[in-house]
């Protein structure tokens, strides 16, 4: 199975027409989004994502901390879909979501503790029923090669870290720290930061027997 992945467009105009046109090339069978897609604003988000599902492939996104709160309140429309908090199955798999970031020092529109994303994961894992699992994560698992701003520090969330040990989803996919695109490992589990798209970042994943993930540029 081939998925396109994308995270932190930040409101970048061109990144959006250009990941339109990979979308509408690629044909993937699933579109993941992982936040920070509109800064701020909740229309221009959905307007955008609504237009990533007009190539043909359903689209599946967790808000990231610049959305806001009020982009985890939408329902989503026919062939987009919000997951935060929850979960649900699509294209043989499961998917796990967790938006917005804990709790850091600028403040953002999105942020929580550690102990609320936590319960959150928690509630959304109560309708997992076994398959393969996906976990779309703004912000990366704590203490890993993904999460580590440009000071050294490490600015991952525990509350990710603890699931991914618990539950073993087959991938991870996050976005937050722009620094720190790459690829990493919790047991048996591919973590992924897709990168920033609003710098041409973006990942093309296929699912098989394993995890394969390519990191690419809008041309």
């Amino acid at each position: 199975m081939e998925i396109l992945a994308f995270a932190d467009f930040h409101g970048n105009q061109d990144a959006y027409r250009k990941a339109n046109e990979i979308i509408a090339k690629v044909k993937p069978r699933l579109v993941l989004v992982v936040g920070d897609i509109f800064n701020r604003d909740s229309n221009e988000a959905k307007a955008r994502l609504t237009e990533f599902a007009r190539k043909g492939a359903p689209v599946y996104f967790v808000p990231g901390n610049m959305d806001g709160a009020e982009l985890s309140n939408w329902d989503g429309v026919e062939k987009v879909h919000q997951l935060h908090g929850r979960c649900v199955y699509a294209e043989g798999v499961a998917l796990i979501g967790l938006g917005g970031a804990p709790h850091g020092p600028f403040k953002t529109v999105f942020e929580y503790s550690e102990n609320e994303g936590a319960q959150l994961l928690e509630q959304a894992s109560k309708e997992y029923h076994g398959g393969k699992l996906i976990l779309l994560s703004h912000c990366p698992p704590k203490d890993t090669k993904l999460d580590i701003v440009p000071s050294g520090d490490h600015a991952g969330s525990q509350a990710v870290r603890s699931f991914v040990e618990k539950k073993q989803p087959v991938l991870v996919l996050s976005g937050h720290v722009h620094e720190s695109q790459g690829i990493d490992m919790i047991g048996s589990t591919t973590l992924v930061n897709v990168g920033p798209a609003q710098n041409h970042n973006y990942a093309h994943v296929t699912l098989e027997d394993e995890v394969r993930v390519r990191f690419a540029k809008f041309p």
